[in-house]
């Protein structure tokens, strides 16, 4: 348990790498157990803020009512006051810093994935009964078979380079195995092509925002302004993003 806290408290110190950091929300997504640990630590630490600074303000009260009911020193109340600053300054602080933490917790990288979470943990069956190879692919996808659902998109896209629903599927899927590499591949081709509504853009920019490498978020910008600028598929999304990048 004591190693465990300690885990939770070098990530909130940003103490751990890039590698790490992903390890670290990663289990927060699938270890239920480890998420409650974190929660806990994160409900402790405020809980324990707020009543050291109810201890303080309390000090300070009576501290105060002493002073109301007997002489002293003068500077003594210089003393007590400055003391009660100290206290009050280090408890905004605290705060502050409790601010910090949830807000790096909402970075780009974590808009991203949240997206991928709530958008993409399944797929909507097609209604092309042609392409057997392709449903069968969703099916894997949907049941978290990736690798499965990878060889049937991709044996797909080898015999119908065309087809843009198996470039899309197959960059998901690389996206959920969390080989960003191979999905911004598969999603650039796709936005090279030629279609009435073309997600390929916005879901590049994306997955380079989960990456995170350097550079990344500075390409992901200008790919969501040409999705807003062009009204390509996703722009509503691409211009929240930018306006929080």
């Amino acid at each position: 348990m004591v190693d465990t806290i300690e885990y939770i408290e070098s990530y909130f110190q940003q103490t751990l790498g890039s590698e790490e950091k992903e390890t670290f929300e990663r289990r927060c997504e699938t270890d239920e157990t480890f998420a409650k640990e974190v929660a806990f630590y994160i409900t402790s630490r405020q809980a324990l803020k707020e009543a050291l600074l109810k201890e303080k303000f309390q000090s300070f009260k009576e501290a105060a009512s002493k002073e109301d009911s007997a002489p002293i020193i003068a500077i003594t109340k210089r003393s007590i006051f400055s003391r009660y600053i100290t206290y009050a300054a280090a408890a905004c602080l605290l705060l502050v810093a409790s601010v910090y933490l949830f807000e790096t917790q909402t970075s780009p990288k974590k808009y991203a994935a949240n997206y991928i979470k709530s958008n993409y943990s399944a797929l909507s069956q097609t209604m092309d009964a042609s392409h057997d190879s392709l449903q069968l692919g969703i099916a894997a996808y949907n049941n978290k078979n990736y690798s499965r659902a990878l060889q049937l998109f991709t044996g797909v896209e080898q015999n119908d380079p065309q087809n843009t629903d198996a470039k899309k599927y197959a960059g998901l899927t690389y996206l959920q195995q969390h080989n960003y590499d191979k999905a911004i591949i598969e999603f650039d081709a796709l936005s090279n092509m030629k279609l009435f509504s073309n997600p390929g853009d916005f879901l590049k920019a994306m997955s380079l925002l989960e990456r995170n490498a350097t550079g990344d978020k500075e390409e992901a910008k200008k790919l969501l302004q040409k999705v807003v600028e062009n009204k390509e598929e996703g722009n509503e999304k691409a211009q929240e993003w930018l306006n929080k990048l």
